[in-house]
């Protein structure tokens, strides 16, 4: 196994870490710095070069091997570190030394194209939980004495794959085209009256679609949980990064656990719902009718990139819950608890207020 040694400052000989929010590196001893080289955006752009699925098809050999966890030695303090099955990246648990192994990569047919650094660090993604916290309504108020400490927070980079495409659709169906129709009938006292009802002409249609989608993200990790899945979001390509391990000192980096062939499989979903959608609209009317839709996809290209988040967890009546830090924007999302008696007590507030202007319309008055 290959381990990459950690940045060791130039005057101290201390420990260098990245520093979120900057483009440096920052020792934990002296303080002292090195700003890290901007490759370009050549580099950039040679890196993001989207890959072909199809051809990485037909040159798979084979399903990818489940990870194991590893055993990591530290080349600062000498300690063994255990890393977790599909952590490739992580702080030493004694020194703190950034450790990379590069086996679980290794063993991963497809590596990162580019990352997101870190803006965040620790305190700012705290403050942004909290404020996340206290803007819920209905969350108990022991919860936010809580957040204030958070348990189990740490700074990771999560896989994730970008996918783009081309579809060709062909549909058959049906426009509706509402129109009002009067007619006189008797009623039950047999009077004559005049109603009015809505009526729907129907016309068959059929045709043909074609779309294009771009950077479709779809999640790649293991440890994300799925209601923080929105904190993610695809980044400005000019905000990523050529993947280099100085940005990833003192974080977690994670392999990616779902392969591409399922995350294709995730994003379709996600474009059929959007291609029904947009039939729906070339059909046109005021009700559409999809009797058949047959889609096929090509020019189907991906990319593989790391993005920042810091993940919390907390305890709160004897339930883990856990919430996601977007690292570079601040972005929240996760679980969270309900107050059961704050909900109650909104209800019988409004009821009361229905109640006492119930009690006014019908010329209440206070004696």
């Amino acid at each position: 196994m290959t381990e990459a040694a950690p940045q060791l400052c130039a005057a101290c000989g201390g420990l260098m870490r990245f520093e979120p929010g900057s483009q440096r590196l920052r020792c934990g001893a002296c303080r002292g710095e090195q700003v890290l080289d901007d490759p370009g955006a050549a580099a950039l752009a040679q890196a993001l070069a989207e890959q072909d699925y199809a051809h990485y098809l037909a040159l798979r050999a084979g399903q990818e091997p489940a990870l194991a966890a590893q055993a990591v030695d530290c080349p600062q303090c000498g300690a063994r570190c255990e890393f977790p099955p599909m952590v490739v990246a992580m702080p030493c648990a004694f020194c703190a030394a950034p450790l990379q192994a590069t086996q679980a990569h290794a063993q991963r047919q497809i590596r990162p194209h580019a990352l997101l650094p870190f803006q965040l660090d620790d305190g700012g993604a705290r403050q942004a939980f909290a404020r996340w916290v206290g803007s819920r309504w209905f969350a108990p108020n022991a919860l936010k004495a809580l957040v204030r400490s958070p348990d189990g927070g740490r700074g990771v980079y999560l896989p994730a794959w970008t996918i783009d495409a081309h579809s060709h659709s062909e549909y058959r169906g049906e426009r509706g085209t509402h129109r009002q129709l009067r007619e006189t009938r008797q009623n039950a006292q047999g009077q004559s009256e005049t109603v009015t009802r809505t009526v729907t002409d129907w016309t068959p249609v059929a045709g043909e679609l074609d779309l294009q989608f771009d950077d479709e993200l779809i999640p790649a990790s293991a440890s994300l949980p799925a209601a923080g899945a929105p904190a993610l979001a695809m980044p400005a390509l000019a905000a990523l990064r050529v993947v280099d391990a100085d940005y990833q000192a003192g974080f977690q980096t994670e392999a990616y656990a779902l392969g591409l062939e399922p995350a294709f499989a995730q994003a379709q979903a996600h474009f059929e719902a959007r291609i029904r959608s947009a039939v729906e609209r070339e059909i046109g009317g005021d009700e559409q009718r999809i009797h058949s839709l047959h889609s096929q996809f090509d020019a189907i290209r991906f990319c593989l990139i790391l993005l920042p988040a810091w993940i919390y967890s907390y305890r709160f009546q004897g339930k883990v819950w856990q919430v996601v830090v977007n690292g570079h924007n601040g972005t929240v999302a996760g679980e969270r608890p309900w107050s059961a008696w704050k909900i109650a007590l909104t209800v019988a507030g409004v009821a009361l207020g229905a109640a006492l202007l119930w009690w006014l319309g019908q010329g209440g008055s206070v004696a």
